[in-house]
């Protein structure tokens, strides 16, 4: 329990209204750093502990909002078994699960602890054993909702364990960690440390003074992070009614204020730092594929490459569950094919020149199976394939379950004849886990990336042909059984088996 923030919350507030007049510092001009959309600021809800009143009041009212929050599970928290399902739900409706801690480990010696256990002493816990603790944290929260990425909270934002600092020791685990102090809004993006970020827990604040924060938060054009724990009921309590209002407001703001999980906000940051700004995303949380962003392709006349499937938009084929993009290809007679499978495109939805385009995919194995992440030039180029450019993003081919092909795909360099590199895992398949594949594609240069390692660049000087990559191109997700470069199925090759897609997201360089 975050007895430590009753007290905390009233100073806060009063820092926050000091802050009001003008002591805090604005986001500096010049810095470049933009929210998506032009939003004026970002806003976290974040919600501590997994207590009964956010899934039965908070998650509803986020729901009917259509916004989504954070939600630190401290794991050894009773409520979290016995409502174990109602967790996984929320997961794949698209709220974060955030670690909070095995055991919220508090210092005893802080003042107003006395209800610190012993057991759960954080100064007498080492800094190497909160490390195993918070990582193994990670790995349950993985099991409840699939995720790799997560954002951390801090226990009553204590971080000296034994009296050492054990943020270090788990920094690389997140993208984002967030800890005690403050009023919540980051006085400037320009200096924002994305592993310190500070928190307002807004116990007793009403709906008008929750929303007067974001709109000071709107006028620095910086973030608010809010920290909630009851919402209408449990303890640390903020009313239903003044966290309702919040909601509905920013609701009703949304394209002013961009209220996002905790961990897309700390995403958006660091590629804000990498030089790169969030411009397309589809995180696949919905309940079907969104149709505005995605066409689906049907047919089964082999593609070009004489692959042996009929691509469908059945779900049997296509569908979207548990927070991911499904591709599955099965093996069945359907309009003169031997088996099904699918492949959507961006074409006419979504295409642009240059950016950073990346998916978190698990793929499938098996002989014959091809599954694939690329980009076509558009068809307003009017040319004909491969004057008009291919990037192959990531390709593989079941009889090669620790390889993945980046490619490209051009005048005089085409098909058998393409210019890529292959990219290996160090031991095991990739059909084992998610992995991440990119490509950031720029003016006479286009870069290739498998979980952040470089493998591979191309520009006009490399290409044995016509550089053919500098217009707008849309993106495709499809998973191929038979054709030229893969071979046929054979009796080992089992299916159905699955392409899981996590999220495609496309970035732009900031200006």
């Amino acid at each position: 329990m975050h007895r430590w923030m009753r007290a905390a919350g009233r100073g806060l507030l009063a820092a926050a209204w000091l802050a009001a007049a003008g002591t805090a510092l604005a986001q500096q001009p010049g810095t470049g750093f933009r929210w998506p959309g032009g939003a004026k600021a970002a806003v976290s809800l974040a919600y501590d502990d997994a207590l009964d009143s956010q899934l039965d009041q908070a998650i509803p009212a986020l729901d009917r909002a259509g916004l989504k929050g954070s939600f630190y599970l401290q794991l050894s928290n009773p409520a979290v078994a016995r409502r174990m399902d109602e967790w996984r739900a929320a997961a794949a409706h698209g709220h974060e699960l955030g670690n909070h801690s095995l055991f919220h480990q508090c210092s005893g010696k802080a003042p107003g602890h006395d209800w610190v256990q012993p057991a759960r002493d954080l100064d007498t816990t080492g800094a190497a054993q909160m490390r195993d603790q918070v990582v193994l944290a990670n790995t349950m929260l993985a099991a409840l909702d699939g995720k790799a990425e997560r954002t951390y909270t801090v226990p009553c934002g204590d971080r000296m364990a034994a009296g050492h600092d054990y943020l270090p020791l788990v920094g690389g685990e997140f993208v984002g960690i967030k800890v005690g102090g403050g009023d919540g809004v980051v006085p400037s993006m320009a200096t924002l440390d994305p592993l310190a970020v500070p928190v307002l827990a807004p116990e007793g604040l009403s709906g008008k003074e929750l929303i007067a924060i974001v709109e000071r938060a709107g006028r620095q054009g910086t973030m608010v992070n809010f920290t909630f724990h009851g919402v209408g009921g449990d303890y640390i309590a903020t009313s239903a009614a003044a966290h309702r209002e919040l909601v509905d407001w920013l609701a009703a703001h949304r394209s002013d204020y961009w209220t996002a999980t905790f961990v897309d906000l700390m995403r958006h940051v660091r590629a804000q730092r990498a030089g790169w700004v969030l411009d397309w995303q589809d995180e696949f949380d919905g309940a079907a594929l969104d149709r505005d962003k995605w066409l689906p392709e049907t047919g089964g006349h082999g593609w070009g490459n004489r692959e042996r499937q009929f691509y469908t938009d059945r779900p049997e084929n296509l569908r979207v569950e548990d927070g991911k993009l499904v591709i599955e290809a099965r093996r069945e007679d359907y309009r003169g094919s031997s088996y099904t499978s699918a492949r959507i495109k961006t074409s006419g939805l979504v295409e642009r020149t240059y950016g950073r385009y990346e998916a978190r995919i698990k793929l499938p194995r098996g002989q014959g199976i091809w599954p694939a992440f690329w980009m076509l030039g558009s068809d307003g180029t009017k040319a004909d394939w491969p004057r008009r450019g291919e990037i192959d993003i990531m390709e593989n081919i079941g009889k090669e379950p620790g390889i993945v092909h980046g490619t490209l795909h051009g005048p005089g360099y085409a098909g058998e004849k393409a210019f890529g590199r292959p990219q290996a895992l160090e031991a095991g398949a990739y059909a084992d886990d998610f992995h991440l594949y990119a490509v950031e594609w720029e003016p006479g240069a286009i870069r290739w990336y498998r979980d952040g390692i470089l493998y591979h660049t191309a520009t006009p000087a490399t290409v044995p042909g016509d550089w053919v990559f500098e217009h707008p191109f849309f993106v495709l997700l499809n998973l191929a059984v038979g054709g030229y470069w893969p071979g046929e199925p054979d009796a080992t090759t089992v299916l159905p088996q699955r392409m899981l897609v996590d999220w495609v997201r496309v970035y732009r360089r900031a200006p």
